[in-house]
Order: C-alpha cells, then structure tokens, then sequence
C-alpha cells in the first residue's frame, strides 16, 4: 500500500499566505505613489471594449506549487442601476480541500458602469474561519458611501461601521480594478497611477508597465502579454491583444512565489 504524504503547514503561516493571496489579483496594498506617474483614469479607452457579458474566468491559487484557492471572476449579466446601464460582475474566491485546516471564502460584485469604466454600487461578503463581514460601498459623484457588518464570532455581538468618504474621479473598488485596467491603453515603460477604495479609505496605485512577454498559458496556449508592475514589486500578465485577458500574477513573501494562473475561458451568453 502506498503511503499518502500529508500536507502540513502552521495554520498561522497558511493564513497569513491567504490573506497576501486576497491582494495581489487586486494590485492593492501599501502601493507607493509615484510622482512622475500619468493618471490612468485620464488615459485613453480601448475601443472597442475588450469586456463581454457572459465572460468566466477561472483562476488557480498556488504557492509551494500547491493549490491553495480558487478564483472565478463572472460579468453576469448587463442590467441597470440607478438609472445607469451596468454590468453586474461576481467574483468569488475560496481555499481548496488541501487547506481544511484554514477555511477562507471571499464572495464580490462590483456593478461597473462599461462606459464610464466606473463602479456605481460593490459588495464583499467575507468568511474568514469563525470571522464574518459584508462591506458595501455605494458610488456617488463625489463621494462613497462605506457599510461594514461584521461578527468576530457566530455568537458575538455585531459590529457596524458607516461613513461618507470622499473619492476622486474614477475611484475602483477591488473588483472593478481589474475590468478597469483591461478597459485602458498603455505604453511600455511608462507609470499609471489611479485611486482605489480599499480597507475603508482611498489609496493610491501605482502600476508601471514593465515589458512586453510571450508566455505559455494552459487555457490560452502561447500569447502575448503585457507585464504590469506594482511599486511593491507585485507582477500581473495581461494578454497583448484585443481581449486584455488576466493571464497570471505574481507576488513575493519573502522567498516565497504566489502564483495565480488563468485555468479557464468560458462565454455562458
């Protein structure tokens, strides 16, 4: 009989890969602002646009070479929202069966606005172990409105936090960032910098548009693909062709790589 080699990791160390995992599909986090950057908001579109309804992308989550997560990202269906024509795009994350001993799940939607390349309303309902919380923000013209429910544990008191935040031009939520930057014209070696909600507060990020590569995709094949840096060093490949898809992404803790990996190209429409 052959014997099954066990994964083992300290559950805190695998939390706090899972917690890194979270970010770096989003390109946020303590991204620092360069000042020679363009602003991204102001660029020019791509025309036409590379988003379509029905499109489902599936993602691998990987460090160590081992499966961590999953990630499925779905523009839904086109509906309107406060008068507004919008995509309704779902997103949802979760650690596979290899990680039962951190149980991690992470459900969004962003209503993106195709035209405007804007987020009118966004929802993140997160179930972190016995940890639950859903943040909605409401995208007005110049500000946002921000709701926090949360609940440490299933029997303890529930925490609320509600507050107006005043926003830029063009402002993403972690969903929307990334049907934004597909949406957007750049030019190699140059620096963008656009602003995001994220943790409660708008933060600035910074992407410089690294180099041009040619990459081996197993749900793609060989394409070619534009590499986009974070300021921290975080790297995401977008496909250099009309359909600006997300083909992988890279992050750095310590020595260690996470990897995440388009898996899959579906059109449910």
């Amino acid at each position: 009989m052959k014997s099954k080699t066990r994964f083992i990791e300290p559950q805190g160390k695998i939390k706090k890969y899972v917690k890194h995992l979270i970010f770096i599909f989003s390109l946020i986090g303590t991204l620092a602002l360069n000042s020679a950057s363009r602003s991204l908001v102001e660029s020019p579109d791509i025309s036409p646009t590379p988003l379509q309804v029905g499109e489902k992308l599936t993602y691998n989550i990987s460090w160590k070479k081992i499966p961590a997560a999953k990630r499925t990202d779905w523009i839904a269906k086109e509906e309107l929202l406060n008068g507004e024509t919008v995509y309704h795009i779902q997103s949802e994350m979760k650690t596979r069966s290899l990680f039962r001993v951190y149980s991690f799940q992470r459900q969004e939607e962003t209503y993106f606005n195709p035209i405007t390349l804007s987020p009118v309303r966004f929802q993140n309902r997160l179930q972190d172990q016995k940890y639950r919380a859903t943040v909605t923000v409401d995208f007005r013209e110049e500000t946002a409105e921000y709701e926090k429910i949360s609940r440490p544990k299933p029997k303890s008191p529930e925490k609320r936090e509600a507050k107006v935040i005043e926003i830029p031009t063009g402002t993403q939520d972690e969903l929307s960032t990334l049907y934004f930057l597909r949406s957007k014209e750049f030019e190699l070696g140059k620096a963008y910098v656009f602003p995001i909600i994220a943790k409660g507060k708008v933060q600035k990020v910074t992407l410089t548009v690294e180099r041009r590569e040619i990459v081996k995709s197993k749900a793609l094949g060989i394409v070619k693909t534009l590499v986009l840096q974070t300021s921290s060093g975080d790297r995401f490949w977008l496909t250099d062709d009309e359909r600006r898809l997300p083909v992988k992404a890279e992050s750095k803790i310590g020595q260690l790589t996470v990897k995440v990996t388009l898996t899959d190209v579906e059109f449910t429409n």
